[in-house]
């Protein structure tokens, strides 16, 4: 008998630093993944820290934090929220010097979602 069916993929193996809402750098190397029901934390390069950094979709929100701007569903005062069906609310504090730059960097498909919050 053959099992087709969807596989769930296992995102402590096959993390995707995209899927994720923020992560954090830490001493060595050290990045931690938030993500809908996980935090990873994982050992990286100092290219592979620099290539995560430069990426357009991540916004450095503190010295070692930063946000997936993709994966942000919506901004109140100085939270961002990352909302999934399955798995609810997350959320973080982001500093209000932040907020406007964040706002305008998120992708044009969410703007309507964080338009008139200030």
């Amino acid at each position: 008998m053959m099992n087709v069916g969807l596989e769930e993929r296992n995102v402590y193996e096959d993390l995707d630093p995209k899927d994720t809402y923020f992560f954090k750098i830490g001493v060595h190397g050290l990045v931690c993944f938030h993500g809908r029901n996980y935090s990873i934390k994982q050992r990286l390069s100092a290219e592979q820290t620099s290539k995560l950094i430069s990426d357009p979709n991540f916004y450095r929100i503190s010295t070692n934090c930063y946000v997936n701007l993709s994966q942000v569903s919506d901004i109140q005062d100085n939270v961002v929220y990352f909302r999934d069906e399955r798995h609810g609310i997350k959320t973080i504090h982001v500093p209000k010097r932040n907020l406007g730059q964040m706002k305008r960097l998120i992708p044009s498909t969410r703007r309507n979602v964080t338009a008139g919050v200030n």
